[in-house]
């Protein structure tokens, strides 16, 4: 696997920019392990051609609002939220599965979402993964977005897992009795879908210099659109219309600025429409995302 080189300035971002942006922290339940921050809402630009939401913006605004709560000092100590600092002063997270669920509320623009409220809970805690769980809110309690991501916690210098600390397990052990790990199965590529090609951008990546999460959502999102003009995706433009309701990815490897990609996306017409993606890099699969409408 390549080397990490994380961005020096990443505690100094998600500390104190995400604050001077209006990121404030409302309350911290120790005990539920449980945190709500209040934050600006989505502009003009979060919107696309067809007045909708673009989703990966809306996934970073959720994660914007899980990294403020993780590494925001609770007091003079500088000890964190589910000691989130310290946790990962030794180690990575990779992201490894994670579903987006979105409301009919987010679609509709009389539903006025200037500032949001987002609460983030501690979830499952395994050997070495662990998940945590986030509402996006209007002011008015109105639930937009939900959101759980499973990440993998990495040894910085074997890039291998590396079980999270007993200390850790102990003290979430109580709060993660009640959820359960965020599992996928891959499922098999079907043949002689719609292809797209696409090379990561440094716009793309994040803090580690890998691709970002919702980074491969606008892949496939691209790549239905360019399917459509191609005749490949003939049911696609009608169900989009209908709003996105659902994203559940399997993030099984990863990309750097410059890697080339194969997107390959398809309809499944079963009980309910969905789309899958699958990405390639190097003919190894390194992402599958289903994507489902509303009805």
């Amino acid at each position: 696997m390549a080397s990490v080189a994380r961005n020096p300035g990443y505690k100094r971002i998600s500390r104190h920019f995400l604050k001077t942006c209006g990121f404030k922290l409302l309350s911290v339940d120790e005990t539920a392990v449980e945190a709500v921050v209040r934050h600006p809402g989505p502009t003009i630009s979060d919107y696309d051609v067809y007045g909708q939401p673009k989703l990966w913006n809306m996934m970073n605004l959720v994660v914007s609002g899980r990294m403020f709560v993780h590494h925001q000092p609770l007091d003079e100590t500088g000890r964190t939220f589910r000691d989130f600092e310290k946790l990962t002063s030794d180690r990575l997270t990779f992201l490894v599965t994670s579903e987006v669920c979105f409301t009919k509320a987010l679609y509709d623009p009389d539903v006025p979402k200037s500032s949001l409220l987002t609460t983030v809970k501690g979830g499952y805690i395994g050997n070495t993964s662990f998940n945590s769980h986030s509402l996006m809110k209007t002011e008015s309690n109105e639930l937009l977005i939900s959101n759980v991501n499973q990440v993998v916690s990495i040894d910085m210098e074997t890039r291998r897992p590396k079980p999270l600390p007993d200390w850790w397990k102990v003290k979430y052990a109580e709060s993660a009795k009640k959820f359960e790990s965020y599992k996928l199965e891959r499922f098999p590529r079907r043949e002689n879908t719609s292809v797209y090609h696409v090379k990561v951008a440094w716009s793309d990546t994040d803090m580690n210099n890998h691709a970002t999460w919702s980074a491969y959502i606008r892949y496939a999102k691209d790549a239905a659109h360019h399917a459509v003009r191609t005749g490949s995706l003939p049911d696609f433009e009608e169900n989009l219309g209908k709003g996105i309701s659902k994203i559940q990815s399997h993030y099984l490897g990863e990309c750097l600025e410059g890697d080339e990609l194969t997107v390959y996306i398809w309809e499944d017409s079963g009980e309910c429409y969905q789309l899958k993606c699958h990405i390639d890099k190097n003919e190894e699969c390194i992402f599958q995302t289903i994507i489902s409408f509303f009805s």
